[in-house]
């Protein structure tokens, strides 16, 4: 066939892909959205050719997944569409040269040629191999990872708990590789599909099916039970002050203040245990910053006053820019802080720093970049740690987890290691406006929840704003771009899963494999066939 009707299926198959993720959810055409892909593998000999095909591929997905990149950096980083929209692009290529390796590994090894169940395993191994390297090179980019499209479907959900995204992400190319490898025995001729090989290959692929199913479904009604059967509970409220994004910063803190203000005390009347505020709620720079500090300070002692009317005083998690001085140098942390109604007991310090939003990669080298930064770009990295919480007349730990943190899985599992109760994921998606990114970061908190099998807390200036069961269910959830307040009650547990015992091991597996193998498709012919 030639080549530009071929072209057609890495082109289908990125627009499919992108499709399955949100705002547009499709994501049951997810499970077979690389399999016009294939086949235009299977249909081209020249390796440039499929090449050519991995990257089109690539970009085109990336840059459809991501668009609302151009629109953040149009609006908040004064940079024209033409000059974003190069951005995007460029951005799109990196993370496309990523998928080229991943493709070029396997068809070099005829991974497309007659597929086999062996042939699926590779695949999919090599392609959660392929996205933990993008988790970790060049500060690490995990966003729109396959796995999360089973956010949508709970029975394979599940299986987070055992191998984390990672494990979510080899299901889901070993069914696209499934609808692959039926199709093309189909496409022989209908007796091949009655032959030994291809039964017992087609037996394999059921079994692991069929056996992930099995878990999936015996591990929700298990967890669905042990929720059901834990009395104790504490209530919450997260406050969604749905701030513009676009206010001077002067107005913007005293509208924070009389927003949040507003909001955290008729929550009074609820009696929250802890009520949950969203990243940098109140946007200066405690406490060096007399005026707005004392407001604070202000504002908390007003809380106080009023919450005996219900005889109850519950306890507020923040954010806030924390400036604190080293050697006589400002440092300044994306925190949370923890107020027990009487003093500031505890606090966090953002780990994980979004680039070109936070701080500038290369500053030193490259000043030009900070033309392109579109938040402070002078924040500085904290460690990590948990935030202790009192409530109910003990004490809670918290797994906070900031904005872009939620993206990576290692974050929450190191953290995981203390026995937290509760994750809490404060964030601001304001900068993405009503684009698809806002429901795209919320989908990654349904798999944390699962991975970590704890109820999970996301609080957003805008949304969304939500609480999530230990099986990934949506119990509650705001609008986007809406001023709410979301209740409810939390059940805390303290299991470990698979996934924060042993950690990575199919995304460590998978890199070394992809690796390894690329290195064996570099030799010369005569070393792969002697």
């Amino acid at each position: 066939m030639r080549t530009p009707i071929n072209l057609i299926g890495p082109i289908f198959s990125a627009f499919l892909l992108t499709l399955s993720f949100p705002k547009w959810n499709l994501w049951v055409i997810g499970l077979f959205s690389f399999v016009p892909l294939f086949f235009s593998f299977t249909f081209t000999k020249e390796i440039k050719n499929k090449i050519i095909f991995s990257f089109i591929f690539g970009i085109i997905h990336f840059s459809t997944l991501l668009y609302w990149l151009v629109y953040t950096l149009t609006k908040y980083g004064n940079l024209n569409l033409i000059i974003s929209s190069f951005l995007l692009l460029l951005l799109s290529s990196y993370l496309a040269l990523y998928y080229v390796f991943f493709f070029y590994t396997n068809f070099k090894l005829k991974i497309f040629e007659s597929p086999t169940f062996i042939k699926g395993l590779f695949f999919s191994l090599t392609l959660v191999g392929m996205e933990y390297l993008r988790g970790k090179l060049l500060t690490g980019f995990t966003w729109g990872q396959l796995g999360y499209i089973l956010s949508n479907f709970s029975p394979l959900l599940q299986l987070a708990d055992i191998w984390g995204i990672w494990g979510l992400s080899f299901v889901c190319a070993l069914i696209n590789y499934y609808i692959f490898f039926l199709l093309y025995y189909f496409y022989l001729s209908l007796k091949s599909l009655v032959n030994f090989r291809f039964l017992i290959n087609n037996f394999c692929f059921l079994i692991l099916f069929i056996a992930s199913l099995s878990y999936g479904i015996y591990k929700k009604n298990y967890w669905e039970k042990v929720i059901s059967q834990e009395k104790d509970s504490i209530r919450v409220s997260l406050l969604q002050g749905n701030i513009p994004q676009e206010m001077k910063e002067k107005s913007e803190i005293e509208y924070s203040f009389k927003i949040y203000e507003k909001l955290a005390l008729s929550t009074l009347k609820e009696k929250p245990h802890i009520i949950f505020f969203p990243e940098t709620s109140f946007p200066f720079f405690f406490p060096y910053e007399r005026e707005p500090t004392l407001k604070l300070l202000a504002f908390l002692d007003k809380l106080t006053l009023e919450s005996k009317k219900f005889d109850y005083l519950p306890v507020l998690v923040f954010g806030t820019f924390r400036l604190k001085y080293k050697n006589g140098d400002p440092l300044v942390y994306n925190s949370l802080i923890v107020w027990d109604g009487k003093d500031f007991v505890d606090l966090y310090d953002k780990e994980k720093l979004v680039p070109f939003g936070e701080y500038v990669p290369l500053e030193n080298y490259l000043s030009f970049l900070r033309r392109i930064t579109v938040g402070l770009g002078i924040v500085k990295p904290g460690f990590s740690k948990n935030l202790i919480v009192p409530s109910k007349d003990k004490i809670i730990k918290i797994t906070p987890l900031i904005c872009f943190e939620s993206a990576f899985s290692e974050i929450l599992r190191k953290r995981l290691k203390e026995n937290p109760q509760l994750i809490f994921i404060a964030t601001n998606d304001a900068w993405f406006g009503k684009t698809s990114a806002p429901y795209q970061h919320f989908q990654m908190a349904i798999v944390r929840a699962v991975e970590a099998r704890r109820y999970t807390i996301q609080v957003a200036n805008t949304g969304i704003t939500g609480i999530i069961d230990p099986t990934g269910e949506i119990i509650k959830m705001s609008r986007l771009e809406k001023e709410e307040i979301v209740y409810g009650k939390i059940k805390t547990f303290y299991e470990r899963t698979l996934f924060v015992k042993y950690g990575n091991i199919l995304g460590i597996a998978g890199s070394l494999i992809l690796l390894f193998s690329f290195i064996l498709t570099l030799l010369p012919a005569r070393f792969l066939n002697p």
